[in-house]
């Protein structure tokens, strides 16, 4: 759990930094810093999402405190996805559509049932061991959010 809560602080970090760097960038815009946040947020992820793939897979051994640890980060990323989204800035290199504000509410339902999932896989895995729950990383949707709100 402690190192779950490092991995959190750092995310967390990170995000505020390039907040923080990009808001005393005379010549950086709104819309760029929001993109840089969104970006960030999303490789970050990402990230989280490949160590539990690569144990499903077989290319890492299922190492069980990694597992949960890493299910958990992707838990709360996914729960910070409404947050880096909210405001509608764009750059032209954004591969985000109008229709996650539009669909607001749909939009930010989705990224909570994947956060809830990632919940409950982690919280198995550290009750029953991440080889019980191994094959429902399967159940991450990537496409849930990508296909409607990503060009």
């Amino acid at each position: 759990m402690k190192r779950f809560k490092i991995i959190v602080m750092t995310a967390l970090l990170c995000v505020l930094w390039v907040n923080f760097a990009t808001a005393h960038q005379p010549n950086m815009s709104d819309e760029r810093a929001a993109y840089i946040t969104r970006d960030g947020l999303m490789h970050l992820l990402n990230s989280q999402r490949y160590i539990l793939i690569r144990m499903l897979t077989g290319q890492s051994p299922v190492d069980q405190a990694e597992f949960v640890r890493s299910a958990q980060a992707v838990s709360a990323l996914l729960s910070m996805i409404p947050v880096a989204f909210e405001k509608n800035l764009m750059v032209d290199e954004s591969r985000a559509k109008a229709e996650i504000w539009t669909n607001w509410d749909d939009f930010v339902a989705v990224a909570d049932t994947q956060s809830k999932l990632a919940a409950e896989i982690a919280a198995l895995a550290e009750i029953n061991g991440a080889e019980s729950v191994l094959q429902r990383v399967r159940e991450f949707d990537c496409g849930s959010c990508h296909g409607p709100y990503r060009k």
